[in-house]
């Protein structure tokens, strides 16, 4: 476990009270919401950025769900998961069954590489042992291809960059060709030459490998993940782009090279200026709890809670009354204000940060 910060420290962080952000619907977190009662418990610690990109950690002093759930990535490696067209090919669905007797977790935006074309996931899924031949919704990815590669998807470690997983989130009608425009913008932006539109081929050029990979080692020297370690903050110059927290340490790690790979590739071709500070990390962890959520049945196991509106996009899985994953994107960060209701505190803020060139 890290060391804790100071109580003076703390009692300065807890002295910041709980905001809710413009431009969706907001409500005092009531104690029995799941995501308001993860948040109580989080920490803030030291932002590492590496070129326009900085990385904040979070921790939690509680856990609610220790499970050591098995990720799509482990499941495919050992022949536990079968991911397929439905019915000869839809465009925004795939049919996904659990041969195991583990509970499986898929993390919405992991790109499904294969069959007629590349898809994104559109939603968080616990797969329940034996659960068998489950619809799940995706995007296209690869806007060129509808030519069946393989009899079954599988993943190159992929997930969706933020601005992919914010449209895919939203699920809304339109949000297919924003996510093709997306992916074209992407690869035009990176000098990517698609012949089928695929979002992987930016990942698959090698001066991306290598720079990446750059950042990847940067960030793997200066930031300090611990036991206790559930999540990140995402910036990109000064501001936030992304949160992903989860049940447990166990389940983020693994996770972890997804969300930072991802990361690193939007970094290459966005241009933002500052360095992203903890009290800003921290305000938008804060805007979790500060929601009114909408719930409704998960795919399988669990039940999500989702909250849209101008300025953000946030959602979580749960199980148990445990959230097993969270994540949030801001839409319009310009239209994103703080404002204090002193039902709630905001999660401690662990020490200062540092910046690698």
């Amino acid at each position: 476990m890290r060391k804790r910060i100071s109580a003076a420290a703390a009692v300065l962080a807890l002295a910041f009270l709980l905001p809710a952000w413009s431009g969706g619907a907001a409500t005092q977190a009531d104690a029995t919401n799941p995501v308001a009662s993860l948040v109580r418990v989080l920490e803030v610690g030291k932002p590492v950025t590496v070129r326009n990109l900085t990385i904040v950690p979070v921790y939690a002093r509680r856990i609610a769900d220790r499970t050591e759930y098995v990720t799509l990535e482990e499941a495919l490696k050992t022949k536990a998961i079968e991911i397929t067209e439905v019915d000869g090919g839809r465009v925004p669905q795939v049919k996904i069954s659990n041969l195991s007797k583990s509970v499986l977790f898929l993390m919405a935006g992991e790109i499904l590489t294969g069959c007629r074309q590349d898809r994104i996931l559109a939603q968080d899924v616990l797969l329940a042992p034996g659960t068998k031949n489950l619809i799940v919704p995706v995007f296209c990815v690869e806007q060129g291809r509808w030519t069946a590669n393989s009899t079954a998807f599988t993943s190159k470690e992929n997930l969706g960059t933020y601005k992919l997983r914010a449209r895919a989130a939203e699920q809304a009608p339109a949000a297919q060709s924003r996510i093709w425009e997306e992916v074209q913008a992407q690869n035009r932006n990176l000098g990517v030459a698609s012949g089928t539109s695929a979002y992987q081929d930016a990942y698959d050029k090698e001066e991306h490998k290598k720079a990446i990979g750059g950042i990847e080692k940067t960030l793997a020297d200066e930031l300090k993940l611990s036991d206790d370690t559930v999540g990140v903050v995402v910036g990109l110059g000064a501001r936030p782009v992304s949160a992903d927290i989860f049940a447990n340490a166990h389940l983020f790690k693994k996770q972890w090279p997804k969300i930072l790979k991802s990361s690193a590739l939007s970094s290459l071709h966005e241009k933002h200026d500052g360095v992203l500070s903890q009290k800003a990390a921290a305000d938008f962890l804060r805007a979790f709890a500060g929601r009114e959520y909408s719930r409704k049945p998960a795919l399988d196991l669990g039940y999500e809670l989702e909250s849209g509106g101008a300025a953000a996009m946030f959602k979580a899985l749960v199980l148990r009354e445990a959230v097993i994953h969270m994540a949030g994107f801001p839409q319009e960060p310009d239209r994103m204000k703080v404002v204090d209701t002193p039902e709630q505190r905001m999660p401690v803020i662990r020490g200062g940060g540092r910046t690698s060139r």
